[in-house]
This record gives C-alpha cells, sequence and structure tokens, in this order.
C-alpha cells in the first residue's frame, strides 16, 4: 500500500492503440475524510484498501482523505473539502480522536459540530455521513484501556448525532460499528483492517452510501 509507483507499462498488439475509457454519466465525487484505516493502512495492496473496492461500487469519483494518525476534523482541511462538491461527505476520524489526554469529550463533541456546521455553511443539503469507530477483538472490554479507547468517543458521536439532529439539522446520517460488524479476523490488532476488514468495511459503506444517495 506504501510502494510508490514510478514506471508503469502496457503492452498492445502492434497497429492498435491504447487509451483510457471515458467514464460515463459520471455523478459528483464520494468525498472521503478520515484516518489510516480510509488511508488504506494493512491492506495487501492498493486495490483491496476499502475505498478503492467502493470505487468499483459506485460511478462516482472516490475522494480518499485519509491521514495516518492525522484524521482530526481539524478546520483547514475541512475548508479545503468545502471546495469540492461532493454527492456525499464522510466523516470517519474517530479513530484519530480516542486519546482522552489530548481529545476530551467536549473537544470530541466540539470538533463533530464544528465539522457539520462548516460544511453546511457551504453546501447547505449535501448528506454527510458521520462514522462510528469499529473494533475487531471479541471480549476487548476484558481490557478496559483498549475498550474505553473506541465505545467512548462512538459514544460522544451517538450522543452528538442525537443533538444535531434534534436541533434541526438535515440530511446527515450514522453508520455503527454495528454495521461495519468487525470480528476476530477483521483487523491485525483490533483496529486496522485485514483484507476481510476492508472488505467488511466496504460493504458497510456500500449499503449506507446507496440508502442515503438514493433518497
Amino acid at each position: 500500500m506504501y510502494r510508490i509507483v514510478s514506471e508503469l507499462q502496457i503492452g498492445v498488439p502492434q497497429h492498435t492503440a491504447f487509451e483510457f475509457a471515458k467514464p460515463d454519466n459520471l455523478q459528483k465525487p464520494i468525498v472521503l475524510y478520515g484516518t489510516s484505516i480510509l488511508q488504506g493502512t494493512s491492506a495487501s495492496r492498493p486495490g483491496l484498501a476499502w475505498s478503492s473496492i467502493l470505487g468499483r461500487k459506485f460511478n462516482n469519483e472516490i475522494i480518499n482523505l485519509g491521514f495516518s494518525g492525522n484524521g482530526q476534523l481539524e478546520p483547514p482541511l475541512l475548508d479545503l473539502i468545502n471546495e469540492i462538491d461532493a454527492s456525499v461527505y464522510v466523516l470517519d476520524c474517530l479513530p484519530n480522536l480516542h486519546d482522552i489526554k489530548k481529545f476530551s469529550n467536549a473537544e470530541v463533541e466540539k470538533r463533530l459540530i464544528n465539522a457539520v456546521k462548516t460544511i453546511r455553511n457551504v453546501h447547505a443539503s449535501t448528506p454527510i455521513l458521520l462514522t462510528e469507530h469499529a473494533c475487531g477483538i471479541p471480549g476487548v472490554n476484558l481490557d478496559s484501556a483498549f475498550y474505553n479507547k473506541y465505545t467512548r468517543v462512538n459514544e460522544v458521536l451517538q450522543k452528538t448525532f442525537k443533538q444535531l439532529v434534534q436541533s434541526g439539522s438535515k440530511n446527515i446520517f450514522l453508520l455503527t460499528a454495528k454495521e461495519i460488524a468487525f470480528d476476530t479476523e477483521s483487523t491485525i490488532d483490533g483496529t486496522h483492517p485485514t483484507d476481510l476488514g476492508m472488505m467488511k468495511y466496504a460493504l458497510a459503506y456500500e449499503k449506507k452510501l446507496k440508502q442515503i444517495l438514493k433518497n
């Protein structure tokens, strides 16, 4: 996933030509903003990152703004995202907001609300999808430190999502950890997906995004 392609050769028979196909009726892009999980960490090859899998499911360009260790809903990135006219904005940053020493409950809530409001200031009705932090170790509740690392931010997101809806926010949606459905084979360390985990992630997103875009 982290190897750089420096040269690519495509062979065709003599007296024939090769050119890239132009997409038909390409829809507005799906913009994904998140962490190393979104970037594609631990996939055995780039095509198996969940965003790449998702790109083969939709007639939309997939814009992958996954930053390893740095998906933190920061204003400069939100301003950059606002420059893109998207069909849907996905905010999947909770895995990088779990450290309570840096991000208190109040700070996580503040960043979530600010992210939604920042996008809404420019894109009044474009769907926004907020995603919980999934975990892939059954019985992880036996390790309270690890358990709290992801359940705490999920509880903050659930509370904040409910608050946003009750305050009148429209076209915002939630993808839960339960819907992603990680199991013991889904990650390398409880967080970063294996190829199987990437597929689970992609299928959960495919189902949710098709529901959103259909409406």
